[in-house]
């Protein structure tokens, strides 16, 4: 694109404009590790084709409503911790290396409003996650043979604008906190691990104790899944969906604008103590 294109756009796409600009310049100073990245992404689902043929081997009925298919399972459970992954933490950690860089209040400080400069970076990821979530999906239909026949695009539609909402409020209170306590906190690290225990990333939550599906429904990755996995392998609708979809909804509603009045309180009590240069 073109200087005089990027002059006519709004100041929100100029500034994300900008930062995808340099986030390909890195990223093409980094092509081994990213080749490294992929290949390594490819060994473990292929790892995970020959679990689910053990899996399969037998008859599970916690499976059946995903017909038996664990690879798809377990495939699109790992690309959505990966999603929840981005949305918690990958402000956080931006805003830490900022402070530790002393580049943080450099960046706060441009013509462009501190929300857009800071605001960038997750659109950037999430959009960069989905796209690489794409392209597993595809390669694993391709290559392993993924049935994802049954896609449900008006349920995926629906819930991906509300996990992104839900996982975005998640990112902005930790990120909030980081710039509080000027170090990162084990908000995300006690998030993750509790998802990946309770939310049914690797195993159905029907083999858990009823208290722990309880316990799990309090996690927005728990009805994440539930809606990913009931639209790309199922092929349910909305209706099918909606316990999920309106606990996702209520996530979105409380923790987005949540994180953002506290994200911004964090901002405006950093800037006015100096400890945006702080570390």
């Amino acid at each position: 694109m073109s200087a005089a294109a990027v002059a006519r756009l709004p100041w929100f796409l100029r500034v994300l404009v900008a930062f995808i600009r340099r986030e390909l310049a890195a990223l093409g100073g980094y092509r081994t590790a990213f080749i490294i990245r992929i290949f390594g992404f490819g060994l473990a689902v292929g790892s995970l084709l020959f679990l689910s043929r053990f899996v399969g081997a037998a008859i599970n009925p916690h499976l059946a409503v995903y017909r038996g298919n664990y690879l798809g399972f377990v495939v699109i459970g790992f690309l959505a911790t990966e999603f929840q992954q981005v949305g918690v933490s990958g402000l956080a950690q931006r805003i830490r290396f900022a402070q530790m860089m002393g580049t943080l209040e450099a960046e706060v400080a441009t013509p462009a409003p501190p929300w857009m400069v800071l605001g960038a970076p997750p659109v950037y990821e999430f959009a960069a996650s989905s796209l690489r979530s794409a392209a597993y999906l595809l390669g694993a239909k391709l290559l392993l043979g993924l049935d994802l026949s049954r896609v449900n695009l008006l349920s995926l539609a629906i819930s991906v604008p509300l996990i992104i909402a839900a996982f975005s409020g998640l990112g902005l209170l930790a990120a909030a906190t980081t710039m509080l306590v000027r170090r990162m906190n084990p908000v995300a690290m006690v998030i993750g691990s509790l998802s990946f225990f309770l939310s049914g990333v690797m195993y159905p939550v029907t083999v858990l104790p009823a208290w722990l599906r309880e316990v799990g429904r309090l996690l927005p990755l728990t009805h994440a899944l539930a809606v990913l996995r009931g639209a790309l392998l199922v092929g349910a609708g909305p209706g099918e969906l909606r316990d999920s979809l309106l606990a996702l909804l209520i996530f979105a509603g409380v923790l987005a604008p949540v994180g953002a009045g506290l994200f911004a309180f964090a901002l405006k009590r950093a800037r006015v103590d100096g400890s945006l240069s702080h570390y």
